[in-house]
Parts: structure tokens; C-alpha cells; sequence
């Protein structure tokens, strides 16, 4: 009977599989210590193309415990995919960001955050603010006060002084979690702070603004062993890359709305239903934001008939969105400019190395080329040679006749 195991990475030319469990305890993969094998695809699979990716659930046969090898036989269905990390079967993400060094950036944490709402729409995003132990307090509530409200559970922890790990062992104890960031921002440095066997390799931030090199360079799945976990529970965690602004997903510029909460609220009271809330009139998102009596923005303004997280909009939040929908914007305008369709009502024109496309005028208002007159002409005057020669042929016939 064939083994299960789970996908821990791809590995020169196969993949590194913890194995544990027979067919019928497809579970047990997740919750047994296991062992770790180099596993080949079986030849059939890669015939029908079978994509087999970090974090699949495969079954295994053919296990050679001396040699540490097996060949995957199978792979299970999946529960979900993520596109951008490429990742299968993924319980929750959870978006790394440091407060300090490199700085917050409210864009880049609000882009994750439509990111994986979009990649995983079942399971909303868990914020960790890594390097807390860099700033106050009040920074941090400041922080809180913004996310907490809008459904997003945040923690605060130092991969230096340990504070936070407990909290965030809680939250990730017996699922399947995925750490997504910035470069620089501390997400291997977390897990070892979780889990100390796992021993990765992390940076060093040379200055205090800037920019995190890519020590993680692909995506990996690690077990880990928490403190107070009991023997049968293992927690899994994949480390990947930081991402490129290009790796990120953009929605249709009137769908963005949907992936800010409080903006999604606030635009049931807009005049129009397809309102953009950039410069419309009677925008219910603007006219909330003129009501906001903090000039920094720092903290989510509340209107007048209360306090309500569902009435409440942050100006970062707000600047992120508008960045977001012109993003979006550009991004459909230059589908459109490089799309091959041509349209019937559209013609080119000029040749191939000066040609632009022109409306095709409608035949009742289409005026008659010197060329097509002049041909039809000549055969109009060549249907009439061809009917004289006819008739003198048939006079030349009667003639015979007679």
C-alpha cells in the first residue's frame, strides 16, 4: 500500500517529500514526525503533465529506506493554489512587515494584503509587524488602530528579543502557514526564532532606510516544532522570496473597492453604482475623508453617527487604493493597446511600417474609388462588346440559314 506524504520543495531534478502514513491516513502526513525522501515522478505523470508543486500531497511507492528515495505515484487533490508563491493546500498567509528598517510602507503592506485576498479569498491575512522592539508604542497602536478594526489580526514580535513569538506559535500551531514580505523585513529570522533547529540563513541590514537582499531565493515548506505543541502536532511553515511589484495581482479597476473593507462599506451611500471614489460627484468615500480632522492621517477618522469600523477610513489606506486603481487602470489600457484583435468596424491602413487603424465607414455613406469606378467601367464596356459580338454572330447564323 502506498505511503502519503506532503511536498516540501523541489529538489535537483525531483522533490523533497515527508512521507508518513499509509493510503487510508492521508492525514497522518500532517501530523506524524515522518521522514524526509528524494522522490522522482513516476514517468506516467510527467506524460499527462502533472504539475506537482510545494505543499501537494502525493502518495508514494516503491520507498527505499537505505537509499532515502521513492517514486511519486500520485497526487492527491488539492484544497487551493497560490499562483504567486507557488504554493498547494495553504491554510492561512501571513504578511511579515517591519516597522523599522526598512521603514513601514503602507502601499506595500496594503498591496500584499489585496494580493493574497485575492489568492486566497477563504482566508483573510494574518499582519505581523516584525522589529517592534525599534519604536514605541504608541507607533504600534497607531498601527493597530488602522488594520485591528477592519477584521485583521495583528501581532507585534522582535525576532531580537523574542516578544510576540508565543502569540504567534498560538496562531500558527497545527496549519499549514505561509511567510510573505519584503526582503529585509525578518522572515527567516522569525521562523528560527520559532523553531531554532531549522538553523536558515538570514541577512544583515547595512543601513537603517533601506532595501532587504534576497536571502530566501525560493519557497520552501519547514516543520516546525513549537513550544507547548503536543508530540502528534506539527506545524508547517513555507518561507519565500520577497516580491517584485510586478508579481502582484491587479483587479479590475471597479472591483478594487472590494478588497478595502471599509471602502466597500462606505460606497453603498455613492451616487453612482460604478463610482471609482477618486473625483465623482457625490462620492460617500470622499466626503468621508473630508470629514477627517487628523491632518498626519495616522489614525482612521470616525464620522459624525459613530464610531463603527465600518465608517471609518484611514488616508494611507485611502492613498494606497487610489494607487491601486490607476494601477489598474494602466494595466488595462495596455491590454488594450497590445491586443491582436482587430474589430469588424475597424480597418488598418498605411501599410506595415506606417499602419493605423481607421473606422470602417458604413456602406450607405461610403464614397465609390476613382479605381473602382474606372473598373467597373471597363467592364461595363467590355460586357457590352462582348453583347454587340453576340448579336452581329447570330445575324451571320440567319444569314447561312437563308
Amino acid at each position: 500500500m502506498p505511503y502519503v506524504g506532503v511536498v516540501l520543495r523541489s529538489h535537483a531534478g525531483g522533490y523533497l517529500v515527508h512521507v508518513s502514513g499509509h493510503g487510508e491516513d492521508r492525514e497522518q502526513s500532517h501530523t506524524d514526525s515522518g521522514r524526509v525522501l528524494f522522490c522522482q515522478a513516476r514517468g506516467r505523470l510527467k506524460k499527462e503533465r502533472v504539475a506537482i508543486v510545494t505543499g501537494d500531497s502525493v502518495e508514494v511507492d516503491e520507498v527505499d529506506e537505505g537509499a532515502g528515495t521513492a517514486v511519486i505515484t500520485a497526487q492527491l487533490p488539492r484544497r487551493n493554489l497560490l499562483e504567486r508563491p507557488t504554493l498547494a493546500n495553504v491554510d492561512q498567509v501571513v504578511i511579515v512587515q517591519a516597522v523599522k528598517q526598512p521603514d513601514f510602507s503602507p502601499l506595500w503592506c496594503d498591496r500584499y494584503l489585496v494580493h493574497f485576498q485575492l489568492e486566497l479569498p477563504v482566508s483573510k491575512p494574518v499582519l505581523c509587524f516584525n522589529k517592534c522592539d525599534l519604536v514605541d508604542d504608541f507607533d504600534l497602536e497607531t498601527l493597530r488602530s488602522i488594520y485591528e478594526p477592519l477584521g485583521y489580526f495583528v501581532i507585534f514580535v522582535s525576532a531580537v528579543t523574542g516578544a510576540g513569538i508565543e502569540e504567534l506559535s498560538m496562531a500558527l500551531s497545527g496549519r499549514i502557514s505561509v511567510f510573505a514580505g519584503p526582503s529585509g523585513v525578518g522572515k527567516s529570522s522569525i521562523l528560527n526564532e520559532l523553531s531554532p533547529e531549522l538553523d536558515l540563513k538570514t541577512g544583515v541590514m547595512e543601513n537603517d532606510f533601506g532595501v532587504g537582499r534576497h536571502t530566501t531565493t525560493a519557497s520552501e515548506l519547514y516543520r516546525l516544532r513549537l513550544r507547548g505543541d503536543p508530540p502528534t502536532t506539527l506545524t508547517w511553515v513555507a518561507d519565500t522570496p520577497g516580491f517584485n511589484l510586478y508579481d502582484f495581482l491587479h483587479p479590475e479597476p471597479k472591483d478594487v473597492a472590494f478588497q478595502f473593507p471599509e471602502i466597500e462599506a462606505l460606497k453603498q451611500n455613492c451616487r453612482f453604482t460604478d463610482c471609482l471614489h477618486l473625483v465623482e460627484s457625490g462620492c460617500a468615500v470622499l466626503l468621508a475623508l473630508q470629514k477627517c480632522e487628523d491632518e498626519d492621517g495616522e489614525a482612521p477618522p470616525a464620522l459624525p453617527d459613530g464610531p463603527s469600523p465600518s465608517e471609518t477610513i484611514s488616508l494611507s489606506r485611502y492613498a494606497s487604493y487610489v494607487t491601486l486603481v490607476q494601477e489598474s487602470l494602466a494595466c488595462k489600457e495596455e491590454s488594450r493597446s497590445v491586443s491582436k484583435k482587430v474589430e469588424s468596424t475597424v480597418k488598418s491602413v498605411g501599410g506595415e511600417a506606417k499602419a493605423k487603424s481607421i473606422p470602417r465607414l458604413n456602406q450607405r455613406y461610403r464614397f465609390t474609388s476613382r479605381r473602382k469606378e474606372k473598373q467597373d467601367l471597363r467592364n461595363i464596356c467590355k460586357t457590352d462588346k462582348e453583347r454587340q459580338g453576340g448579336d452581329q454572330a447570330g445575324d451571320e447564323s440567319e444569314g447561312d440559314r437563308d
